[in-house]
């Protein structure tokens, strides 16, 4: 049985014909399968959750170089999910997502930078990670950006660039964003915030050209 066909057998009620055919697939390398049984696991969808077997099918999948299922990994490896608990570790998964493009997992790296856990602490670097982040939206990465250069963390202290990055993060959903954008937002001129929204608007519309 192939992977489509499990998912037809799925979606008709027949779940445990088609674990059973992702189990097998899974065991003969099937990237898909084993990712499909990983998520099915980790989120307890249709099966009892079982981390310790999610975290197992993630590993798989991750060691053939699957981004998402690399970050996932990582994710449960910094929590002690179904797993030890190991940041170092965690570093090696998120980095192989990082480098294919996952924006979650450079976020992550740009943590592990900016707070020494799992990294030497680096400034720079934490901000050279947020920006890849941010690039694609990561709404957390334009907060942290936000924060380094309004305290001058791997970065010159700019108060505009701040509240700009403040507010592409508050728009893009991070509440508390809001408040340290008008905080810095107070010891700017008119025209400087201005000028920080106007590039607001044209960093959201090139997002949204680039999500399209």
């Amino acid at each position: 049985m192939t992977f489509e066909q499990a998912l037809t057998a799925w979606q008709q009620g027949k779940r445990e014909v088609a674990i059973r055919a992702w189990q097998t697939l899974a065991s003969t390398g099937d990237l898909n399968a084993q990712y499909h049984l990983a998520m099915l696991l980790d989120q307890g969808n249709g099966v009892e959750r079982n981390a310790t077997l999610a975290a197992y099918y993630y590993q798989q999948a991750a060691e053939q170089g699957f981004a998402d299922a690399a970050f996932n990994l990582g994710v449960m490896l910094d929590q002690g999910d179904g797993l030890r608990a190991n940041p170092n570790q965690a570093v090696r998964w998120y980095w192989l997502a990082a480098e294919q493009g996952n924006a979650d997992a450079q976020f992550r790296i740009g943590l592990k930078f900016d707070t020494g856990d799992g990294l030497p602490a680096d400034s720079e670097q934490a901000v050279k990670w947020y920006l890849e982040a941010a690039a694609q939206g990561q709404a957390e990465a334009c907060h942290n950006l936000g924060r380094c250069f309004a305290l001058g963390e791997g970065v010159k202290r700019d108060e505009t660039e701040a509240f700009k990055w403040f507010s592409i993060a508050a728009k893009l959903g991070i509440t508390k964003s809001e408040q340290h954008r008008e905080r810095v937002g107070r010891d700017l001129t008119v025209q400087q915030r201005s000028q920080a929204s106007q590039q607001v608007d044209q960093w959201l519309s090139r997002l949204s050209l680039y999500s399209a």
